[in-house]
């Protein structure tokens, strides 16, 4: 079993953090829920948009894995612009990389690698939240045209977004289809902004017609098939808190040996050693999981996809709201103040405990395998 990283690997690492550091560590908790566009677009010039989608259409054609990496180098550095990386490789490019059309592909994914568009997932409604399968947008097809009714929530970046990947509830099952933000029919009705200052829309299809040419896939099976593309997905989620607990701990390292009381640095109180042991320890054992999971998910060789990604999930997210809170008691008041790096960190890093399935979800998930299947 190796661990170790090749030199493709390893010349994108070097690459994402040498760009972070140069380019984005200045700007670093100062967007304010606002979207980073210019570091779109530095990210785009690297290369560094899509590595997981087909090169056919613009792609860096690697694995999950790979975008995991360059998530976690730049996340060191600024969680909002790593973000960026698994939205444009993993979600909703990567299931129309997967199971889309040449039309859908060549429609939306040279855009997508190439930092003109971005494209956000809608899956919940306001009945129909870790019971997705209780969802009830319909999608009626009318000769070539698809018309589509409902409502959707907590959808991310959708003040962003110039196209959505709809779940919907079509005549044979559940299925997905694209709509745009120019579509008519289509509102943007409204924008809450969760604790952490981003942006969560409410969506309304009303009499939304597109081409039938948008759907991804529809059928009895369409709906196991989009989950299980949504494995993956969770490791993206997992990664978030992994980079976000990494910057923390980072800055809360350099702060313990810097910070004096009592004559001498804090970091040389147990209290404080262990603390910092902890943490390493944490991370350390959440970024494997993490890897593992989707390192085994992409080549099928894995115990069980869903499990795997849910318990990297799980783990993931737990040490993340943990190693945030150990943080915010070494830096004391200061990391408790609005504007410090760790509070919002903290704040960033809870919401990943809900999001792509609660953690709640998750171990119904685990249990569930473990009932059907065992352990391995």
């Amino acid at each position: 079993m190796d661990f170790s990283l090749d030199e493709t690997q390893r010349l994108l690492v070097r690459t994402a953090t040498e760009l972070a550091e140069a380019e984005f560590a200045e700007k670093a908790f100062t967007w304010e829920g606002e979207f980073p566009w210019e570091n779109l677009e530095s990210l785009a010039d690297r290369g560094l948009l899509g590595i997981a989608l087909d090169e056919a259409y613009g792609g860096g054609g690697m694995t999950p894995v790979e975008v995991l990496l360059v998530q976690e180098a730049i996340g060191r550095v600024c969680p909002d612009t790593a973000h960026i990386i698994s939205r444009s490789s993993m979600g909703a490019p990567r299931a129309i990389d997967e199971l889309g059309t040449p039309t859908l592909k060549e429609r939306y994914l040279p855009s997508i690698c190439g930092g003109d568009s971005i494209m956000s997932i809608a899956i919940s409604e306001a009945h129909a939240g870790s019971d997705a399968a209780a969802m009830s947008t319909t999608a009626t097809i009318e000769d070539d045209e698809v018309i589509v009714e409902g409502q959707k929530h907590w959808v991310t970046k959708p003040e962003v977004a110039d196209a959505f990947l709809v779940y919907a509830r079509f005549p044979d099952g559940i299925g997905a289809l694209v709509i745009e933000a120019s579509d008519a029919g289509f509102e943007l009705e409204r924008t809450d902004v969760n604790m952490a200052g981003h942006h969560q829309g409410t969506l309304r299809f009303d009499d939304c017609r597109v081409p039938v040419d948008r759907i991804l896939i529809r059928g009895e099976d369409a709906l196991v098939t989009l989950l299980k593309t949504f494995n993956v997905e969770r490791c993206h989620n997992a990664m978030m808190c992994v980079s976000v607990a990494r910057n923390a701990f980072e800055r809360s390292l350099e702060y313990a040996y810097d910070r004096e009381q009592f004559g001498r640095p804090i970091g040389e109180f147990q209290v404080i050693e262990h603390k910092l042991a902890d943490m390493a320890i944490s991370i350390e054992t959440a970024r494997l999981a993490v890897l593992y999971a989707a390192e085994t998910v992409n080549e099928g060789s894995g115990w069980n996809d869903r499990a795997q990604t849910s318990i990297a999930k799980v783990y993931a997210n737990e040490i993340g709201e943990q190693v945030l809170t150990d943080a915010m008691q070494i830096f004391g008041a200061n990391g408790y103040m609005q504007g410090h790096p760790i509070e919002y960190m903290y704040r960033l890093v809870r919401g990943w405990k809900i999001a792509g399935g609660t953690v709640e979800i998750q171990r119904n998930g685990i249990a569930s395998v473990l009932a059907k299947h065992g352990y391995r």
